[in-house]
C-alpha cells in the first residue's frame, strides 16, 4: 500500500480588507483529527447586545496537491474545537463552505483565536497539499422590522415587517407602481451577514491567485501571458493590480498569472505602500459574481442594502448611510497613501465619511474603512446603523433589484466556492439561481436599461450627490468595468 505523506505549505491570504487588522496564521491540518488549526484575530471588534449585533470573521479555505488547481475546502462540523469566549456557525447550504466566528458575548476590543480546530473531510486530512486560508470581515444584521425609501430621493417609503411583505416596489415617476411578495426574494427582513467593507485590491488579487489560466482570462482585460508589470485591470485611479509573474501556454495545461499589487510601480509587490488596502474597482458583474460565488458568498438585495444602512429607524428625508442629510464635499487631503494607514488629514473639519471628492488621489477609491477611529461615532465614521462601512460613497455597489421579474426570482443561493472551468459563478452569467443580465427592460429617469441589477450608495464620482443618498437607485451597466463601482456581498443567516 502506498503511503500517503503530509506536508502543509501554507500560503497565507486574507481576502477583504486590513482594515481591522484581520489576519489568519498558523494553519495546519491534523491528519488524526480530521481538522484544520488556525489561529484568527481582529481588531475593533464588537458585540452588541441592545442591538443583537456583531461583526464576525468569515473563514474559508482552499487547497491543492503539488501541480493541480486549487479546490475548496469543506468543513464537517466533526471535532470542531473553539476558544472560549466564541461561537462557530458552520456554514451548511450548501456544504460546509466557510464558518462564522464571532464573540459568544457582548463586549469589545480585539478578537484573539488561537488553536481553532475544525473538521473537514477525511481526504483532505492526508496527502501532499497547499493550503491557502481567507478571511473576510462581517457584520451580522439581525432579524427586524425595518423602512425603504426615504419618502424623497424615491417619491415613497415603506415597512417590511415581514418575509412576505407585500410592499410597493420603489418607483421613478416613469415607472407604473407593482407589488410583490414573496417569501423566498431575500427582502431584508431575516437576519443576514453583509461584508464590512467594499472588496479590496489584495482581495481581488487573492481571488484571480487561486484561478486557473482559463479562470483567469474571464476575469482580468489583458491575456495572462502579457509582460511582467502590465495592469491586469486598468493602470488608473488607484487600481494598482498588475502582472507579477506571467501565465504561460503549455501543453497539456496552461500555467496561471500570478499577480500582486503594485502601486508605486516599482517592480516589487505586495509591499507596504502598494494599496492592498484600497477598494477594488473596474470590476464587472461577471467579476463580481464569480468572486462572490468563489468565497461562498451571495448577491445583496437593494432592499437589504437600505436595512444594513438605516437599520430599524424611520427614515430620514434625503439621507446618507450615516443617518442625516449632511454631507462634506471638500476636497480631503491624505496622508500615507496606499498604506494599511492611509488617513484623510482634513476630515476632522467637516466629520462626514464619504468619498465624494477624492482629492490628492486623483478621483480613485479610498482605503476600506478609512474614517474609522478608535473614537469615531457613525457619522464621524460615515458607518451604516450596524457598523458596515462605506454603503455611502467609495465605490457603487451593484445589488438585486425589485423591479423586473429576474429580480424578483432570486433566492438568494450562495455560492459554493467552486466556479465553473471559464471561471464564472456556478455555469456561468446565464446562472438560474442568480439574477441574469441583459433580458428585462426596465425604466429610470426615463432612459431604458437592460438589467435586474442596479447600483447603490454612490462613488467618488463628484458629478452628483443624489447618487449618494441611502435610497438613490442607479442604472449601470454590467458588462463594462468603471472606476467608480466595486463589490460588497452578503450570507443568509442559518
Amino acid at each position: 500500500m502506498k503511503k500517503l505523506l503530509f506536508i502543509t505549505a501554507i500560503v497565507f491570504s486574507c481576502v477583504g480588507v486590513k482594515a481591522n487588522n484581520i489576519q489568519i496564521s498558523n494553519v495546519s491540518v491534523v491528519p488524526t483529527n480530521n481538522t484544520i488549526k488556525f489561529d484568527v484575530s481582529w481588531d475593533n471588534s464588537w458585540r452588541s447586545s441592545l442591538l443583537n449585533n456583531w461583526d464576525a470573521a468569515w473563514v474559508f479555505f482552499k487547497y491543492k496537491n503539488v501541480n493541480g488547481a486549487w479546490q475548496h475546502m469543506y468543513l464537517t462540523n466533526i471535532g470542531n474545537t473553539i476558544p472560549s469566549g466564541f461561537t462557530s456557525s458552520i456554514a451548511t447550504s450548501p456544504f460546509g463552505v466557510g464558518t462564522f466566528l464571532y464573540r459568544s458575548a457582548a463586549g469589545s476590543g480585539t478578537s484573539t483565536l488561537t488553536n481553532v480546530e475544525l473538521g473537514i473531510e477525511a481526504a483532505q486530512a492526508t496527502g501532499i497539499f497547499d493550503i491557502s486560508a481567507y478571511c473576510i470581515e462581517m457584520v451580522y444584521v439581525p432579524q427586524a422590522s425595518f423602512y425603504v425609501g426615504d419618502g424623497v430621493s424615491d417619491g415613497s417609503y415603506f415597512p417590511v415587517t415581514n418575509i412576505a411583505s407585500n410592499i410597493t416596489t420603489l418607483v421613478d415617476p416613469l415607472a407604473t407602481p407593482t407589488s410583490i411578495s414573496s417569501t423566498t426574494f431575500p427582502n431584508g427582513y431575516n437576519a443576514f451577514y453583509c461584508m464590512k467593507y467594499e472588496l479590496s485590491q489584495g482581495g481581488y488579487r487573492d481571488f484571480l491567485n487561486s484561478l486557473t489560466y482559463n479562470q483567469q482570462v474571464s476575469h482580468i482585460v489583458p491575456l495572462p501571458t502579457i509582460s511582467s508589470g502590465s495592469a491586469a485591470l486598468v493602470n488608473l485611479f488607484r487600481n494598482t493590480i498588475r502582472i507579477k509573474t506571467p501565465g504561460v501556454i503549455a501543453t497539456p495545461t496552461n500555467t496561471p498569472a500570478v499577480f500582486g499589487c503594485d502601486a508605486n510601480n516599482n517592480g516589487i509587490y505586495d509591499e507596504a505602500t502598494d494599496g492592498e488596502w484600497v477598494a477594488c474597482n473596474y470590476l464587472n458583474w461577471v467579476d463580481h459574481a464569480a468572486y462572490l460565488y468563489w468565497a461562498g458568498l451571495r448577491p445583496l438585495t437593494e432592499l437589504e442594502f437600505e436595512k444594513t444602512a438605516r437599520g430599524i429607524l424611520l427614515p430620514v428625508s434625503n439621507e446618507y448611510a450615516w443617518g442625516n442629510s449632511f454631507i462634506n464635499t471638500t476636497p480631503f487631503t491624505f496622508s500615507n497613501l496606499n498604506e494599511a494607514s492611509e488617513i484623510v488629514t482634513n476630515a476632522a473639519a467637516s466629520p462626514l465619511g464619504n468619498s465624494v471628492n477624492g482629492g490628492t488621489v486623483g478621483s480613485g477609491p479610498l482605503r476600506n474603512g478609512i474614517f474609522a477611529t478608535a473614537t469615531s461615532n457613525r457619522i464621524s465614521s460615515g458607518a451604516g446603523f450596524y457598523g458596515v462601512m462605506e454603503l455611502t460613497g467609495n465605490l457603487y455597489e451593484r445589488v438585486v433589484s425589485t423591479r423586473v421579474a429576474t429580480g424578483l426570482a432570486y433566492k438568494g443561493d450562495h455560492g459554493t466556492g467552486v466556479l465553473s472551468s471559464n471561471g464564472f459563478a456556478g455555469n456561468g452569467i446565464t446562472n438560474i439561481f442568480w439574477p441574469n443580465i441583459n433580458t428585462v427592460n426596465f425604466y429610470i429617469d426615463g432612459t431604458v436599461f437592460s438589467s435586474s441589477l442596479i447600483d447603490k450608495g454612490g462613488s467618488i464620482q463628484p458629478t452628483s450627490l443624489n447618487y449618494l443618498k441611502t435610497s438613490d437607485r442607479y442604472p449601470f451597466s454590467p458588462t463594462t468595468r468603471e472606476r467608480y463601482t466595486g463589490v460588497r456581498g452578503c450570507r443568509s443567516a442559518q
